[in-house]
């Protein structure tokens, strides 16, 4: 069992707020919006580049978590369950979920496309029928909820053989959310989402940069049904906790908004017009930045 003295389901000023990222859910908008939520600004960033700060030169999570103090307010990463061990307290996690056979999918998708990725190599030698069922990685053998049930001894994820997580593995991952996660999102519905977390931080001004979205590329590998269907059995797991997520946000929504139509279409119109002045500035800066 996991240690969670300390640990919360309620977001308080004094919290420290532990984003559990797990792959492919909407994780650089939300690191994004944490950053500017609690900090740190860039000057202090470019500092601790400088000095080579712990907090962010690490050779591992837990050391870079263990050097984190209350007045850092919050940590993000791609983790399980339990890293709060490493971490102030009181604390209380946040995550995303997403639809587990559209998240094997993009990994793959993600891991072929991009050089830094952690499986681009493994993804640009294999098809996404190989990569995917026969590749043998946990995260692609109901990720979602290994991530979030978490192990003793493991802050990257639950190693569990592949095929053999069971069902209390996934009653466990509910208690977790249910008891230690003061927020649960989902990446289909993220406006809602955003604006449900924007209202339990206190930010009476919400509003996050449409950035880094993926792109259709023009040439989409068509996916055998036989493929999805062999995705979608080994993540049945996740599937369930996804069908949790949409019942859990539904009611947190309920009870948080008395017409959450009129609010998502005001904080989308808003949103929208945040981004069409501030959006264009923020690219440039990002090219003149990339410029040697």
């Amino acid at each position: 069992m996991i240690e969670d003295q300390g640990l919360s389901n309620t977001y308080r000023p004094d919290s420290f707020v532990i984003f559990l990222h797990i792959q492919k859910t909407a994780g650089m908008t939300m690191q994004r919006y944490l950053r500017k939520r609690f900090g740190p600004n860039l000057a202090t960033r470019i500092l601790w580049r400088v000095r080579k700060d712990p907090r962010t030169h690490s050779k591992t999570l837990a050391a870079a978590a263990q050097a984190r103090t209350h007045k850092d307010r919050y940590f993000v990463g791609h983790f399980s369950f339990g890293m709060h061990r490493h971490l102030p307290s009181p604390a209380t996690y946040l995550t995303f979920l997403r639809d587990p056979v559209q998240r094997v999918i993009s990994l793959y998708k993600y891991s072929r496309e991009h050089s830094h990725a952690y499986y681009h190599k493994q993804a640009r030698s294999s098809g996404l029928e190989e990569f995917c069922l026969r590749s043998g990685l946990l995260e692609l053998d109901n990720g979602m909820v290994r991530f979030i049930r978490g192990a003793k001894d493991e802050d990257f994820v639950n190693r569990t053989p592949f095929g053999l997580l069971e069902r209390d593995d996934l009653e466990t991952a509910k208690r977790n959310l249910d008891h230690h996660f003061f927020f649960l999102g989902l990446q289909e519905r993220f406006d809602e989402s955003f604006l449900l977390l924007a209202k339990y931080l206190g930010d009476r001004q919400p509003r996050y940069l449409r950035l880094n979205e993926a792109k259709s590329s023009k040439k989409e590998e068509s996916i055998k049904p036989e493929v999805v269907d062999a995705i979608r059995q080994n993540n049945l797991l996740d599937l369930e906790l996804y069908e949790y997520a949409q019942n859990r946000l539904n009611r947190d929504l309920a009870e948080s908004f008395v017409d959450l139509e009129q609010e998502l279409s005001l904080f989308e119109a808003r949103n929208a017009a945040f981004n069409k002045r501030v959006g264009r500035l923020y690219r440039l800066s990002r090219l003149t930045r990339a410029q040697p």
